[in-house]
């Protein structure tokens, strides 16, 4: 069996299984649940716990409106932060082990990998927490799921989108992995994410693409996608490094954005 060790447990969340899921506990419980029925997919931030948690948080409860019942899809899209190349990496792995057990791989991973410019390039996932920490989340409110981790390189959005548009169904969520802005003086990041929330918020391709954003093609690809299909999308948090664990003088931006159809 081909298990993707954890790479950032200890580090960017904790390594022992009880201590990660009171945290993931008190960010979830901490947070409102909205009615929202039909999710389709999450924006959600992939820092620290420390920093990002609680706004991730936020963002993950809104899973509950979710029937418990279903075998979820999860479509996984991250960037790629320490390795460049062209087109998308898929996991092909059996499984991927966080402290809270292991996440099985969707079969569907083997047949996105035959598209054209999809790969799997091993080196790509094994340092990269883009998709490493959205996974206890997962594994803390969703009873069934199992994942296809998709990292990208250099891909157009609208390429991304139409290969995701030929595998989701009913039974999937997008979920993409970014942060927004990164170093800038606290109100000056406020600023500047606001205006990519909104962009967010309005479905605006055009607005999306002045904005700042680690994760900015996946979630250019989840508002194509949500335009195509007629979903709509929702704030649900925003805050940054400044509010949570660091100093005001440079923070990164986080928002959890839920997508769904009315």
């Amino acid at each position: 069996m081909k298990i993707r060790e954890p790479a950032v447990a200890g580090s960017f969340y904790p390594s022992d299984r009880d201590e990660l899921k009171s945290r993931i506990r008190s960010f979830v419980e901490n947070s409102r649940l909205l009615d929202l029925p039909n999710i389709k997919g999450l924006v959600v931030p992939h820092a620290g716990y420390i920093y990002s948690g609680p706004v991730a948080g936020e963002g993950y409860r809104q899973l509950l409106n979710i029937e418990y019942s279903k075998q979820i899809k999860v479509f996984l899209v991250a960037p790629s932060h320490y390795m460049y190349f062209s087109g998308a990496s898929v996991g092909l792995f059996d499984a991927y082990k966080t402290p809270m057990g292991l996440v099985p791989v969707s079969k569907i991973s083997n047949l996105i990998l035959n598209e054209d410019n999809f790969h799997f390039l091993l080196d790509a996932h094994l340092e990269e927490h883009s998709i490493e920490v959205q996974l206890p989340f997962l594994q803390y409110l969703l009873p069934h799921f199992e994942i296809i981790p998709i990292l990208y390189g250099d891909i157009s959005y609208e390429y991304l989108g139409s290969i995701l548009q030929k595998y989701i169904d009913e039974q999937s969520l997008i979920l993409v992995s970014s942060d927004l802005s990164h170093y800038y003086p606290y109100e000056k990041a406020i600023k500047l994410d606001a205006q990519c929330n909104k962009a967010i918020e309005t479905l605006s391709l055009k607005e999306m693409e002045k904005c700042e954003a680690c994760g900015k093609t996946g979630i250019m690809t989840l508002i194509s996608l949500s335009k195509k299909n007629k979903w709509v999308s929702k704030l649900v948090k925003y805050a940054n490094s400044g509010d949570t664990a660091g100093p005001k003088t440079q923070v990164v931006g986080y928002a959890s954005s839920v997508f769904y159809k009315e």
